[in-house]
């Protein structure tokens, strides 16, 4: 839920400082180390609120902290002396080097993002707990536990136990688990209950409440069909919850009601970013292994992502998030635990350095395509069309910002 806070604004302005700031030192370190003359080095867009000269270099801030740059002299070849930056413009820097500081941004959010991967391991974060009220408490079961089987069938990560519960619809079942931390196994028979995992509703629902009746009428009867029918239909779904000693109604637009069997098992609130990291604090080499291995793991996931969105020709919830989307998220963050915080900035930090390497004009992967092209046609492209090229694409990156936060704002849930 996003609230507004001292945490959520103070989580917020450092997230941003910490991966703007990585990704542009990145940029200026390598252009300094290649000789190549920088003009500036700015944190946030804008007009310029501080400004410190040291050597040929203006160090900024800038009114409006969502981004950052770094001003390389005959950045552009279409700079006028001085700017042009003589014999050490960016533009007279080796393809090399000019490859290697376009590259350098993107690498350091990489790096920070399994830098800060590796922290939350060696931290480690608490363990999936027994939610009161669910079917686990209702059962008879309760603190830190780890799920092992369903049915008599092993279980192993959460998103299969997940899945297993909706399969059966409802259904009781015969959970087995076992004392986070190892200990004697025990079965119990556990009803699931429906539970609300959206965002999307008015009044809002508190995430996980459970849904007692749709459109007036009680849930259907688990491992019937009647839920389909519910919410099928193309119009706004009334829900009725419940979450403790507290209960409402609430109105759901179509395709928005996002509905799910539970048992009552939370996922470790200590890291519900990554739920993978959940655990006892890991060993410093497991701990490097695992936080420099899940980069490309999430990179492999944000591609897949991806190409689920694009392929997709019903509804679906994967959505691109802008800045908005990103906003909500921080605030849960830093209303988990520190642990979650900082997974939850490694994330950003991975998405920002990939994002900026693709090959779209105006981000360093586009003018990184244009040195791939110099080098094969072994002259440059004429420079205003080049810069042409980055206009229409930082216009195309605009529309894309504001379809993600249009859509970030559809599906806002404020708190107090």
């Amino acid at each position: 839920m996003f609230t507004w806070s001292w945490q959520t604004v103070g989580g917020i302005a450092l997230m941003l400082l910490a991966v703007v700031l990585v990704h542009e030192l990145g940029h200026f370190v390598t252009a300094k180390r290649a000789g190549i003359a920088v003009e500036e080095f700015a944190v946030g867009f804008g007009p310029r609120l501080i400004g410190v000269r040291h050597g040929e270099t203006l160090y900024a801030l800038r009114l409006i902290p969502a981004g950052g740059f770094v001003r390389m002299a005959g950045m552009t070849g279409l700079e006028e002396p001085p700017h042009d930056g003589g014999a050490r413009g960016f533009i007279r820097a080796s393809l090399a080097r000019r490859a290697l500081v376009l590259v350098a941004g993107g690498a350091m959010n990489l790096l920070l993002a399994g830098c800060l991967f590796t922290v939350a391991l060696l931290a480690g974060s608490p363990g999936p707990q027994v939610a009161p009220g669910g079917g686990l408490a209702a059962a008879g079961l309760r603190g830190t536990l780890t799920i092992v089987a369903l049915n008599g069938q092993r279980v192993g990560a959460v998103a299969q136990l997940r899945a297993r519960l909706q399969a059966d619809a409802g259904r009781p079942l015969r959970v087995t688990v076992r004392p986070y931390g190892g200990g004697a196994a025990r079965t119990v028979t556990v009803r699931p209950q429906l539970r609300w995992v959206g965002l999307a509703a008015r009044p809002a629902i508190p995430l996980e409440a459970r849904i007692v009746a749709l459109d007036g009428r009680p849930v259907p009867q688990p491992g019937s069909d009647g839920l389909g029918a519910a919410v099928s239909g193309g119009r706004p779904v009334e829900v009725a919850w419940v979450n403790g000693a507290r209960h409402g109604t609430a109105s759901v637009a179509p395709g928005r009601l996002l509905l799910s069997w539970e048992v009552g098992y939370l996922l470790p609130i200590g890291n519900y970013v990554m739920p993978g990291f959940s655990g006892p604090p890991r060993p410093v080499p497991t701990a490097l292994g695992a936080g420099f291995l899940a980069v490309p793991a999430e990179i492999g996931g944000i591609f897949h992502g991806l190409a689920s969105l694009v392929a997709s020709h019903g509804p679906t919830r994967a959505r691109l998030t802008g800045p908005v989307g990103i906003a909500e998220a921080t605030s849960v963050a830093t209303q988990v635990s520190p642990v979650a915080y900082l997974t939850l900035v490694g994330v950003i930090s991975l998405n920002l350095g990939l994002f900026n390497l693709l090959p779209v004009p105006f981000l360093d992967g586009g003018r990184l395509f244009f040195v791939a092209l110099e080098w094969i046609r072994r002259r440059r492209l004429d420079p205003q069309r080049e810069a042409l090229v980055h206009m229409v694409g930082l216009a195309l990156i605009l529309m894309l910002a504001f379809y993600a936060t249009y859509g970030d704002l559809t599906s806002l849930h404020l708190g107090s």
